[in-house]
This record gives C-alpha cells, structure tokens and sequence, in this order.
C-alpha cells in the first residue's frame, strides 16, 4: 500500500526554480520562481569531488557553466570559481552554482513547496543521497513541506534509510508497465513521467493506488490543461508565470 500522500504539492511546480527567465539550478532562478508566486518549485541536487551537496542536473559542468568535466572530480573550491549564470544571458553573469543549504534556507525562508531532486553520478548514489540527507537534516525545517525524488532507486532507498519521514516520488521518463510494484518497493508516494507519456487511464490507475501523478516539462498553456482535464496532479514548467492562470 502506498504511503499517505501529504496534501500539499500545489498543481504548477516551478522546474528548476524559474529556468525559463533565470539560469536553472541557481539562487537567481530560485529567486525568480519566488517572485513570480511559485507556489512550489523542483531543483536538482548532487554532490562534489569532495561530498558537498550542491545544486546541479547534469554529470558535469559544461552545459550550465564556463567550466568543463565530470562534477565529481572537481572539489567545492574549484566549482565555486565558475560562472553559472553567462551562459543563460550577460546579466547572470558572475552568478555561482549555489550550495544545497543555501538554495534550501532561500526556499524555506518564503514559504515555497520543495520537490528536491536527487540527482547522483551513476556510480555515486550512495554518497550523493547521504550528503543530500544530512545538509536536510541540518537546514530544513522540521515539518516544512518537502518531496524527494529521483530516477535512481538505489538513491531513493538510502535516502529512505536516512529520513523515512519524508515523502519519495519515483521519476521516470517512459512509465514502466510495472510502475505500481516500483513504486511499492521503493515506498515511494508519486509517479513523476515525461508528460508525453500520461493518460487518463494512467491517472486514474495511479489514483485507485493511492498515488499521485506530477509530470514534466509543461511549457504550454494549451497542453497544461489538456494534462490537467486527464487528471494529472500537477505540473512541472519552466514558465509558472504563464502556468499560474
């Protein structure tokens, strides 16, 4: 049986703070999403060379930053000296990829719903989802509200070992036909699939299991209501401004 699901994950999450107008995974998006009334906002956690948890989606560096290589071979001293924020638009540059604690003392502080990522190296789960539990451990507020997920279960299960007060939602991108049993096995409370992917009858089997649907990436208005007529819980999108109507 699936866990209680807390009643709490609004309907429009902003996807790696507001990544549409802001450089994604950085204080500044996350600043953005707030200003723009995210109600909930998602971003990404994985860790450095030397087991600092800090906020990144990729393996490595190269795409989001003017650094290049595997983040796991770089310590936090040398991930600190690269611009984050360049890349996006010239008046992000100089913005840092930011530590996890910071990035949750800022959602915390505002009252912003959390649906922190896991997102480890192949290879570094274990360590990843440690570093991740202990920096919640010691900046999120007790009974805050927060989801964790990941598409890695092994992450998922050492995580659970470490706070198995918090709720767990499984991410896939094709939804596997054996998506209850996952979800069941890993005590996870949320299926989280690429929108291209959901259906009606995926919805309501989700439902009938006492589970929820949260798809991802939802950029268009059009295509976000046709997803919520199927009954899709929520959505993530780049956009919450546009979403928010």
């Amino acid at each position: 049986m699936a866990q209680p699901h807390p009643q709490y994950m609004p309907k429009i999450i902003a996807h790696r703070g507001a990544c549409g107008s802001a450089p994604e995974n950085t204080l500044a998006s996350i600043s953005r999403a707030i200003e723009l009334g995210a109600e909930a906002m998602e971003f990404d956690a994985t860790i450095s060379r030397d087991g600092h948890a800090i906020l990144l989606h990729d393996f490595d560096v190269d795409r989001c930053s003017d650094g290049h290589g595997p983040v796991v071979l770089k310590t936090l001293d040398e991930i600190a000296t690269l611009d984050a924020g360049g890349w996006f638009a010239p008046e992000f540059k100089g913005e840092r990829i930011p530590l996890l604690s910071d990035a949750l003392e800022l959602v915390a502080s505002n009252g912003v719903v959390l649906n922190l990522e896991i997102k480890p190296t192949l290879g570094w789960e274990e360590p990843t989802a440690r570093a991740v539990a202990a920096t919640l451990k010691r900046v999120w507020p007790a009974g805050a509200p927060i989801l964790v997920s990941s598409m890695s279960p092994l992450a998922l299960d050492i995580f659970h070992d470490l706070m198995p007060h918090i709720s767990l939602g499984l991410i896939v991108d094709a939804v596997p036909e054996q998506w209850r049993q996952r979800l069941d096995r890993h005590g996870c409370v949320s299926l989280h699939c690429h929108h291209a992917f959901a259906t009606k009858e995926l919805a309501d089997a989700v439902h009938d299991g006492g589970y929820r649907l949260y798809v991802f990436t939802v950029n268009e208005t059009a295509r976000a209501e046709a997803l919520f007529a199927m009954g899709v819980d929520a959505i993530f999108t780049d956009y919450p401004e546009r979403m928010s109507a």
